[in-house]
């Protein structure tokens, strides 16, 4: 099975790019589990109760072991999202699954349960444990985080798989663990057989993925460009699309960058470009516009064109000529990132373009700082829900454990965020997303493009699940 970069971390709670969370995946069970539909089923919990929006109650799963053979207990339950959810952990998906309150966690072994309790209301608590971030550490990788970001610790594991054989961009060898059983009971049941061995090969290049692919050399994999048309009619293969992935332009805004305090500066960034050549360029015509940061599937996603900035070359020219900055995007976007940059050239901008695989991008542009003026963000929604991709443009700063890559809070639009999560009626968690989202586009913290189909390729007498548009590496199967 393809990636796209070599992994950044083993550590689950510090994931920060796709190939950091498929590995997850296959290496950490969670508390619960996304299946179709947007349901949820069980993972290391065999049932829960949410007596409201800030309370919770799980019932572990009985007879689970982590990879050294210790019991998966409450206690190792709650021990490792504890972590997962302290601050100072710095999980990106924190803010994910609690926004901006604390949770505290409490075990009873006797009982078999985890009592969870959050500070303030965060309707997608649930949905954020099923997060590969949130996967249950062992007691073994808790006493070691360096040699568990390493992969080092072989008792860490509470997944289907252990790391077995580690070689940076060469490959990455996950085995089976014997005996391993707690396989969640999804609505429709798997079929076959799970991988003895996965063998994980970083692989930077669209086409080249699917070259290996039609040679053999691969069994799964994902193309999100023209290169799928090369499986078209091909019975050797089976395909499955999905368009969790949005595309958008994020400004860096923390003090001292170019535009931090500039409106203006970053509304006639958004005059100077296309989204629908950027949307061609990169998905080879197979995308659509968007009109916020999340896909026109997500639930209260704002549909009104009136609140985007239109193209006016002319007035961007008056605010841009001459102004320099650097522009940055993963090498997954390649094309698109050199549009960008010279779409910015033609209205009189001093632009420089970096292309950084997954892991340095991810790394760069999570880390705080000014290395960076304008991220061309892919935003991999992998929980499904607005609120997902709207914490990268408020709420807490990625470099204080949030997912806001561009470093200023926006406190009007995080509010209205937190008062969405204090509802559990859908009318009302729509009105106030729809004011968050006027929040930044009037602002232009951030300038919508497009979606990014990815198409997960499937050699014959192999099958891995799509739940909606996430993909789950943890269900790939051998045809028996």
């Amino acid at each position: 099975m393809s990636l796209n970069t070599d992994p950044a971390t083993f550590d689950p709670a510090l994931a920060k790019g796709g190939d950091d969370y498929t590995v997850a995946r296959l290496l950490f069970d969670t508390v619960v589990r996304k299946d179709s539909g947007n349901r949820l089923v069980g993972g290391v919990a065999s049932k829960w109760k949410a007596e409201d929006a800030a309370h919770y109650t799980f019932t572990i799963r009985k007879g689970m072991t982590c990879s050294d053979g210790s019991a998966i207990t409450p206690s190792v339950v709650a021990r490792s999202l504890t972590r997962f959810t302290s601050p100072e952990t710095g999980s990106s998906a924190r803010a994910l699954a609690l926004g901006s309150t604390t949770a505290t966690f409490t075990a009873d072994d006797k009982a078999g349960t985890v009592k969870a309790a959050l500070s303030a209301p965060w309707s997608d608590f649930l949905t954020g444990l099923t997060l590969p971030q949130a996967g249950i550490v062992c007691p073994a990788g808790l006493a070691d985080a360096k040699k568990l970001a390493a992969g080092k610790v072989t008792g860490a594991f509470s997944g289907p798989y252990t790391l077995t054989s580690s070689r940076p961009a060469v490959s990455y060898r996950l085995t089976l663990r014997d005996k391993y059983s707690a396989w969640p009971a999804f609505a429709k049941p798997l079929t076959g057989v799970p991988a003895k061995h996965v063998n994980l090969t970083p692989i930077t290049d669209y086409s080249t993925i699917a070259t290996q692919l039609l040679s053999g050399s691969l069994d799964v994999g994902v193309v999100a460009d023209e290169s799928v048309a090369r499986f078209d009619g091909d019975s050797r293969f089976s395909t499955s699309s999905a368009s969790n992935t949005t595309t958008y332009l994020l400004f860096n805004e923390r003090p001292g960058t170019v535009f931090a305090k500039r409106p203006d500066l970053r509304t006639a960034v958004a005059q100077a470009i296309d989204a629908q050549t950027f949307s061609d360029i990169i998905s080879g015509k197979r995308g659509s516009v968007t009109r916020s940061v999340g896909s026109a599937k997500l639930p209260c996603v704002n549909t009104d064109r009136s609140l985007l900035v239109a193209a006016d070359r002319a007035a961007a020219a008056k605010k841009l000529a001459g102004v320099r900055f650097r522009v940055v995007g993963t090498t997954l976007l390649r094309g698109g990132n050199d549009y960008i940059a010279e779409a910015l050239r033609k209205v009189g901008a001093k632009v420089t373009v970096d292309s950084l695989d997954n892991a340095n991008w991810a790394t760069i542009t999570s880390a705080g700082g000014k290395d960076w003026d304008i991220n061309v963000q892919g935003d991999n929604n992998m929980m499904g829900t607005l609120t997902s991709s709207l914490l990268r443009v408020m709420g807490p700063a990625t470099e204080k454990g949030g997912r806001n890559k561009m470093g200023l809070v926006n406190e009007e639009g995080y509010a209205f965020v937190n008062r969405a999560m204090s509802k559990l009626d859908r009318t009302a968690q729509c009105s106030a997303f729809q004011s968050a989202q006027k929040s930044f586009l009037k602002r232009a913290d951030a300038i919508p493009l497009s979606t990014l189909p990815s198409t997960t390729v499937v050699a014959k007498g192999y099958s891995v699940r799509t739940f909606d548009d996430y993909l789950d590496p943890a269900t790939l199967r051998i045809a028996k």
